[in-house]
């Protein structure tokens, strides 16, 4: 066969017609030449044939380098000394202790315009605070505190232990959720009320008014901390078989820390009021009734005084122990 007849009848018909002959096997001359010289000399398709019939090599892109692909960290927080989280906890009660002076400024003026009968003046309240402390067990304080601390501590886990229940199983949320819509509709004064005719005066009225104001608030912040959780991850944790332990300690503990810790600030704060006011209708003892007795003997300085240690004790727990606890297990959030 005479291979230069061949090569320039196609590249002739090529001249003419340039678009078809762009890959040889379109053409039934391009496929002979090229099956009869591999045949021959052994050699392959694509190391025989001519420059024109080859495809263009489009040269690949490069893999991005280093400066390409780095992630930016400048916005990522990043962990902090432990000086940081030290000044961050003394500059927050700073800042508390001056919002309380400017309080006590308006205080004072507001005494000095209406009268101590109606608002008394803040050194008196804080003298008679002092001499309510130095007489601690003659004020009955103690049976606040402790009533405070049992009630708050039965509301605390069973609203949470409802609360991670309900969050994780659709047929608990829909059994509990209708109760605990009941009791976060009725208003406090009619639990004290009823309290008294099922219990009497005394710890038991109090202590159920305390767990059923209190334990449906845990129970909210826990049931939506648990159904939150990434379902993905929790699959994760299945596929790889790294057990329910695991699990718990990995997953769910990290995820619940910031839900249970609110719910804890939370329920000291109104768990206090609770017990106030269920000691101010339904007891014959501790800081409610005195704050009636106070009340009904027109001594505004010993109610102020009350209500100044009442505030100061939740303040105080705020900040001793909500504060350092979000410190220690949320650092991500200062």
């Amino acid at each position: 066969m005479n291979y230069g007849l061949v090569f320039l009848l196609v590249r002739g018909n090529r001249s003419r017609n340039p678009t078809k002959l762009r890959n040889p096997k379109q053409s039934s001359v391009g496929r002979i030449l090229e099956s009869d010289i591999s045949a021959k000399w052994g050699l392959s398709d694509t190391s025989i044939r001519p420059t024109f019939f080859r495809r263009p090599i489009i040269p690949k892109p490069s893999p991005p380098t280093n400066t390409q692909t780095m992630i930016k960290t400048d916005k990522i927080r990043k962990p902090q000394p432990a000086v940081f989280y030290i000044i961050d906890y003394l500059w927050s009660g700073f800042a508390g202790l001056s919002v309380a002076m400017v309080v006590v400024a308006l205080w004072a003026w507001g005494s000095a315009v209406f009268g101590e009968f109606m608002l008394p003046a803040p050194v008196e309240v804080f003298q008679k605070s002092l001499d309510l402390l130095q007489h601690f067990q003659e004020n009955e304080i103690g049976i606040s505190l402790w009533r405070s601390v049992v009630g708050i501590s039965v509301a605390l886990v069973a609203g949470l232990a409802a609360g991670l229940v309900a969050g994780s199983f659709k047929t608990a949320m829909a059994l509990l959720k209708p109760v605990i819509t009941v009791l976060l509709a009725m208003p406090p004064i009619i639990w004290v009320v009823m309290a008294l005719f099922w219990f009497g005066f005394g710890n038991p009225s109090v202590l159920f008014t305390i767990i059923v104001l209190v334990a449906p608030l845990t129970f909210a912040s826990a049931a939506v901390g648990m159904a939150s959780v990434n379902r993905q991850h929790e699959e994760l944790f299945d596929a790889y078989k790294l057990g329910r332990l695991k699990k718990i300690r990995y997953l769910y503990i990290p995820h619940l820390t910031g839900y249970v810790i609110s719910s804890i600030g939370v329920a000291v704060a109104m768990g206090v009021k609770v017990v106030i006011m269920a000691e101010l209708l339904g007891a014959s003892e501790g800081v409610g009734a005195r704050i009636a007795d106070a009340r009904a003997m027109l001594e505004t300085s010993t109610v102020m005084a009350y209500v100044v240690l009442v505030i100061v004790f939740v303040s105080l727990f705020e900040y001793l122990i909500t504060k350092p606890l979000e410190i220690l297990f949320m650092p991500w959030r200062r």
